[in-house]
């Protein structure tokens, strides 16, 4: 059975191939759904888009291995949410 991403997540590998300073440490990949994507692009002001990533240490075949997430960034809600009416 091949190896299916879950959606809006990816790894960052130890970089085996590093010879210099300036190459990464770590490389890797983050699978995003198109929805996701359309999303935060539609909200976007400007010609940046902000992606909020989370990130956990794990040890996956003997390699430390970070995890991560992507997802809308969170906005504080504005006093007017707080109003009953």
């Amino acid at each position: 059975m091949a190896f299916e991403p879950k959606p809006n997540t990816g790894s960052l590998w130890p970089n085996e191939y590093k010879k210099q300073d300036n190459h990464p440490d770590v490389r890797g990949d983050v699978n995003i759904e198109k929805t996701l994507l359309e999303n935060l692009i539609l909200k976007s002001k400007g010609s940046l888009v902000k992606i909020a990533i989370a990130g956990w240490t794990k040890e996956v075949k003997g390699k430390k291995v970070l995890s991560i997430t992507a997802s809308e960034p969170y906005e504080k809600p504005s006093a007017s949410d707080d109003l009953p009416y």
